[in-house]
């Protein structure tokens, strides 16, 4: 992603802890609900901003690389 500021402050926060606290690790070493909760915000939002910003990112990386039939 070229500009970080395409992210909200809640989406980079959620993605940001989700990886600092091993959600993306196999197995997981914290599960979405337990990283809502260092949160303090509900597993549902906490899902939809992290939705929200792997979307962005992921439409950031590829893009310009993929082509839909």
């Amino acid at each position: 992603m070229r500009d970080r500021s395409e992210l909200t402050d809640r989406q980079r926060e959620a993605a940001r802890t989700a990886h600092f606290a091993g959600f993306f690790e196999w197995p997981r070493e914290h599960t979405g609900e337990e990283v809502a909760s260092m949160m303090d915000i509900s597993q549902t939002t906490f899902t939809q901003h992290l939705r929200a910003a792997e979307n962005k990112l992921f439409a950031a990386l590829f893009d310009d690389t993929v082509t839909v039939s």
